[in-house]
């Protein structure tokens, strides 16, 4: 039996071809100018309570593995409220929301570009 710790190692070549889409952790960030978009379009204001809006929350979130980091599926929050949300069990306010979103922009409000070519 040959000792493979002896073995010299050969470098891998990198495919030459481009990805067809984006991968998936990148797909569900939101970009700087989505981030702003947000901010405006809510004015700066936490949805929940009135406050000052710091955080842009997923309405659909990114662990499910659909939400991404798309204009129609960004919600802004104070801190307080994105904890909240982030810890409430019953995920009633997360679903408030999803229904707001979902009559606002229609079913496929969490989906990119890439997604609805899918469809």
């Amino acid at each position: 039996m040959q000792d493979l710790s002896q073995q010299p190692v050969r470098a891998v070549a990198k495919p030459k071809h481009k990805r067809r889409t984006r991968q998936r952790v990148n797909r569900g960030k939101f970009s700087e100018t989505i981030r702003q978009q947000i901010k405006e379009h809510f004015q700066n204001t936490c949805q929940e309570c009135g406050r000052l809006g710091e955080h842009i929350h997923h309405v659909k979130p990114k662990g499910s593995g659909i939400g991404r980091g798309v204009f129609t599926n960004g919600l802004l929050l104070c801190n307080t409220c994105h904890m909240q949300i982030h810890a409430e069990l019953s995920q009633e306010r997360l679903k408030h929301w999803q229904s707001e979103f979902e009559f606002m922009y229609g079913p496929y409000y969490y989906m990119d570009d890439e997604d609805l070519k899918a469809l």
